[in-house]
């Protein structure tokens, strides 16, 4: 046997089929695209028209030309339908199955992509507007939207420039929800990892303004309270196990 043709595809290949006349090539691929390809009809030679016209291209040409609407007007001329216009583009797009087609289990019909309804916050996510999106998130009232705002304000870009944009210029009023957000999850081990970091870069803006505002400072003690109750609360854990390992270990050399 010898190799006649070959193609190549951007991911492997799962299945593949050909029409009866092996004119279409169908391929399914591993990541979900179906590539279908068709070969390319053979031009007769152009010495029927001036213009290279097949005599079938001369004939609707002429009936084209000699109809007429009854009133004297003729029809206007359409070129053919090439890659050079806009029409190739949009062939088939508004085209309906029949009954008969729609059955036969050999047609292979694309569905349209669903359009996904992004949230208020992740539009302003996409649209580099990060203080809306906080803002946005936090009137959801959802701890876990906020967080995950603040997770991603994190790690955009890394250099810290999406938190630092979204979290400064406020006032009081509206660093109230961030802080009653970090007062109550700034000790949970699940989001500790955003808390801690958001809690920091906040104080790190605003340490000039302790002092100034009643309900800021207020927020502030609470945080502090709730910082310091779990590092006590640790430190008695590690006292703990520290008390542990000797009983465990002379535990472990018996057996």
């Amino acid at each position: 046997f010898g190799l006649v043709h070959s193609t190549k595809y951007p991911n492997p290949v799962l299945s593949f089929d050909c029409t009866p006349g092996a004119n279409q090539l169908a391929v399914g691929m591993a990541n979900g695209v179906l590539a279908v390809r068709s070969r390319p009809k053979k031009k007769r030679p152009s010495h029927y028209g001036a213009g290279g016209e097949t005599p079938g291209e001369l004939a609707e040409h002429h009936l084209l030309r000699s109809s007429s609407d009854g009133q004297g007007r003729r029809p206007r001329w359409r070129n053919m339908l090439t890659a050079n216009s806009y029409r190739y583009f949009l062939r088939g797009q508004n085209y309906k199955l029949s009954e008969d087609q729609v059955n036969d289990t050999s047609i292979a019909v694309a569905s349209k992509p669903k359009k996904v309804n992004l949230k208020p916050f992740d539009k302003s996510l996409k649209k580099f507007r990060y203080r809306e999106a906080l803002d946005q998130s936090l009137q959801t009232r959802d701890p876990s939207i906020v967080l995950a705002v603040l997770e991603q304000l994190c790690a955009q870009g890394g250099d810290g420039h999406a938190l630092q944009s979204a979290l400064s210029q406020r006032n009081a009023s509206s660093l109230q929800p961030i802080m009653k957000c970090l007062c109550k999850y700034v000790a949970d081990p699940r989001t500790m990892k955003v808390s801690v970091p958001i809690a920091h870069a906040l104080f790190d803006l605003y340490t000039q303004v302790v002092g100034i505002s009643n309900e800021f400072d207020t927020k502030v003690m609470q945080l502090y309270e709730r910082v310091h109750s779990e590092m006590k609360a640790q430190e008695e854990l590690i006292q703990l196990q520290g008390m542990l390992e000797p009983l465990l270990f002379a535990q472990y050399s018996r057996n």
